[in-house]
């Protein structure tokens, strides 16, 4: 990835670099057993669990404030707009055709991308306003906000990362669709080290039968949301000291590797027992 040759190792997990694409990297892979892509979430966000308003995390949200009827389905990408691209999109506004109460929750970056998606949605048969946009929601206040979604559609094209990990940690079940490379890829590593790994998609065709049968099912959503804000505390994606001791034995690996041999070899880490 880097090209580097004084680079001798990416941290990796087998989903998001397995070893059969090692020759996509000028580096040697470090194989974690969980996600590479540590977070602390578990330690500095606990507002997941505040209920009702609070002085520093500010009102309780709730749907009308955002748009969303009682009874809507609210699916969401709050990736950055341009992981966007017409195959996706195309997908979503299937899925949206298919659930007459669904509503797609995305961020509002620029106007110009408001008004030019309503537009592409409007081409595809499905009613403008049935996107609805938000600004980037304040830090005291976004997980919560966040959390009133009930299913996250990943961008296949360059999938979530920190917003992957920080959705999963609101209680949003995400859908992804790995490809050939690592950044479409990266979500498969947080969705199987949240315990997800049924959430992981083959193709398209997949990805949009699952939003729909997950979409139609409220029961479905909701265990599966349950399960995630239950487990949460105990998921590997949010165990911190877990994630850092898996990613320091690979390193004294490393360095039992260059003692050895004087260079780099690929290493797996084996999980904790």
């Amino acid at each position: 990835r880097m090209g580097a040759d004084f680079i001798h190792y990416l941290a990796v997990d087998r989903l998001t670099a397995p070893p059969d694409h090692a020759d996509q990297f000028t580096e040697r892979l470090m194989i974690l057993p969980n996600t590479y892509l540590t977070n602390d979430h578990r330690q500095s966000r606990r507002e997941v669990y505040v209920n009702g308003d609070h002085p520093v995390h500010g009102k309780e949200p709730t749907r009308a404030e955002f748009g969303f009827e009682e009874d809507d389905i609210i699916l969401c990408s709050f990736n950055q707009l341009y992981k966007i691209e017409p195959e996706v999109f195309a997908v979503w506004m299937k899925i949206l055709k298919d659930v007459p109460k669904a509503k797609l929750w995305l961020l509002k970056f620029t106007e110009e991308a408001v008004i030019n998606l309503r537009k592409s949605a409007t081409k595809l048969g499905v009613e403008p306003d049935r996107l609805v946009f938000s600004d980037q929601f304040p830090r005291e206040r976004e997980f919560r906000v966040k959390g009133m979604a009930e299913l996250f559609l990943d961008t296949p094209l360059f999938n979530a990362h920190t917003t992957g990990g920080d959705v999963l940690w609101s209680g949003i079940p995400v859908l992804t669709l790995p490809g050939e490379n690592f950044a479409q890829r990266v979500a498969s590593g947080l969705v199987q080290s949240a315990g997800l790994t049924r959430l992981i998609a083959r193709n398209f065709k997949d990805y949009q039968k699952m939003a729909v049968a997950l979409a139609k099912n409220a029961s479905k959503r909701r265990k599966l949301k349950e399960k995630l804000i239950e487990e949460r505390e105990t998921l590997p994606l949010f165990d911190t000291q877990r994630l850092t001791s898996e990613f320091e034995r690979a390193l004294l690996m490393s360095w039992d590797i260059h003692e050895q041999y004087g260079a780099p070899f690929h290493i797996v880490v084996a999980a904790d027992e």
